[in-house]
């Protein structure tokens, strides 16, 4: 083709036609831009084409991170419960006056329980960490990510790490202190007053955790939306 091309301008100056080559030859390069325009339209297209795929391929993925929160935030929040009953338990059986020591006793490692929720980020971390965060176009629903994983990771710093302490501080202490089986009374509204707070900050952290899931549900509910827009 470009031989061709080359033969043409050839030809029309070995035949002194001037103006027709002018022309001709600024008709070449009007050619030539538009082939490069097309070209790049061409690239952009498919640019933008990889781009929405990758962006599809990013929030199915964080959906898949988001249902495997939202099961563990279940679990936590089932054994907290079972937990709860447990110290409250603890409490009715023998600290208010029943005294059945081996079933305290028994019971003793629910002082000492406490579980910790740590969220699925694989997927936020690999956006952020690739630079390739603004793949995800709605700037509202980017926001609402950051705000879900911006919260889980003060609920670690924040009611986990409580319960820990309190765990560590309190009660291991505590029942190396005591003689168990055989309280005073003053150490069993000691005994007694540990395990009311325990029961108030697994309290608290099931309010949370259930405030969290449901984050945790909306955020997944936008992000299915957004895919169908996608799609």
């Amino acid at each position: 083709m470009i031989k061709f091309f080359r033969k043409i301008r050839q030809d029309l100056l070995s035949k002194g036609k001037t103006g027709k080559y002018l022309k001709y030859a600024i008709g070449e390069i009007i050619l030539v831009v538009i082939g490069i325009l097309i070209a790049l339209g061409i690239n952009n297209l498919n640019a933008r084409k990889n781009d929405r795929n990758k962006e599809v391929v990013y929030l199915n993925r964080l959906t898949t991170n988001l249902n495997s929160d939202i099961r563990l935030y279940n679990l936590i929040i089932k054994k907290d419960s079972s937990l709860i009953k447990d110290l409250e338990i603890m409490n009715s059986d023998y600290l208010d006056g029943q005294n059945n020591g081996k079933k305290t006793i028994s019971n003793l490692s629910s002082l000492f329980s406490g579980y910790h929720f740590t969220s699925n980020s694989t997927t936020i971390d690999n956006i952020i960490s690739s630079g390739k965060i603004e793949i995800i176009r709605s700037n509202y629903l980017l926001e609402d990510i950051f705000l879900y994983y911006r919260t889980t990771d003060d609920i670690e710093k924040g009611i986990d790490e409580a319960i820990s302490e309190y765990n560590r501080a309190v009660f291991g202490p505590l029942i190396i202190e005591l003689d168990i089986e055989n309280l005073s009374d003053k150490q069993k509204i000691k005994f007694k007053n540990s395990i009311n707070m325990k029961i108030d900050l697994l309290n608290n952290q099931l309010k949370i955790y259930s405030s969290q899931r449901e984050l945790a549900k909306n955020l997944l509910n936008k992000i299915n939306k957004e895919l169908e827009l996608i799609r």
